[in-house]
């Protein structure tokens, strides 16, 4: 029993140190705005972030920050900061992965006069793939957004971010 949680502590020793941390950038829209004639999104907005997660057999886990960019209409750009899982699927020449963040959101900002939106809540899922030093991922997002001018309190948002390893 002593040799067993010696391998497990030494197994947990060596992997607390292995860290992972990410540079992410992409562009974001919102859900609303596929034209269905073109079959194209109409506005586009940057999005970069930092990831840092810990892999375990499962997957990664970790935290990060991004900052969405003002999309069309909406005029809101968010910081959100979350907590993530990123759950590996089998690996054949590249790692495909499942992703799920939740967090709050530090800082909005909107262009609209009278208008002072507060978000509240963060959450995304979606999926990726990486190869060693690349990330490529699209995402699904939902922002909980108080106090907006534009009648809607979430902003839902896809992304497709394309992240490198830094460390």
């Amino acid at each position: 029993m002593k040799k067993l949680l010696c391998i497990i502590f030494l197994a947990f020793s060596v992997n607390a140190l292995a860290l992972e941390g990410y540079l992410r950038l992409g562009a974001t829209t919102l859900t609303n705005s596929y034209n269905h004639e073109s079959g194209t999104f109409e506005d586009y907005a940057p999005t970069f972030g930092f990831e840092l997660t810990q892999g375990f057999i499962v997957g990664d886990f970790g935290a990060g920050i991004a900052y969405n960019g003002k999309v069309g209409d909406s005029e809101i750009s968010t910081v959100p900061v979350y907590l993530l899982a990123r759950l590996n699927l089998l690996p054949i020449f590249f790692e495909p992965y499942i992703v799920l963040k939740g967090g709050s959101v530090l800082r909005t900002d909107e262009d609209v006069n009278g208008s002072s939106p507060d978000g509240k809540a963060y959450i995304a899922g979606g999926f990726g793939i990486e190869t060693d030093p690349f990330q490529v991922e699209l995402l699904y997002s939902q922002t909980k957004v108080d106090s907006d001018n534009r009648g809607s309190d979430k902003l839902k948002q896809l992304s497709l971010i394309f992240g490198y390893k830094l460390f």
